[in-house]
């Protein structure tokens, strides 16, 4: 469970620096999901030398699992590729942070868009006939 739980948490600081950072090309798409694999597997191993250090204490576990963590958003950080040819680091740097307009761009090559709007009434709708019935359950078993 802790294992997918880290891979979980490397496919996230994946797409966060994906989103953030949207201008990679076509073939950035293939550059994160090869880069997830290789950090899969890295984790893997560090994972059972993570227990044996757990088991003597945890605190350096939590460091050696930080650390691999730490060491992942570095690398992604250096190779990422830009089309500008400017590594994310050195944008990091210059204080050329990612704005909202950055994000939604890079969110919607993922295929999350924001600026879609959901029908209000329907919503509002549906949601009131859920609470209707939820209350409705509640006086029945009372």
């Amino acid at each position: 469970m802790k294992m997918i739980l880290k891979i979980a948490g490397a496919a996230l600081v994946h797409l966060a620096f994906f989103a953030c950072y949207p201008d990679t090309g076509p073939l950035g798409i293939y550059y994160l999901a090869v880069s997830l694999l290789l950090w899969s597997v890295f984790l893997l191993f560090i994972n059972t030398s993570t227990a044996l250090i757990r088991f003597v204490s945890g605190a350096a576990g939590l460091a050696v699992n930080a650390a691999s963590f730490a060491l992942m958003a570095g690398a992604l950080a250096v190779t990422l590729p830009q089309a500008d040819k400017v590594s994310v680091l050195e944008k990091l740097q210059n204080e050329d942070y990612p704005d909202r307009a950055t994000v939604a761009r890079g969110l919607a090559r993922l295929g999350i868009r924001l600026d879609v709007k959901v029908p209000e009434g329907a919503a509002l709708r549906s949601l009131d006939k859920e609470a209707a019935r939820a209350v409705e359950k509640l006086k029945e078993k009372k």
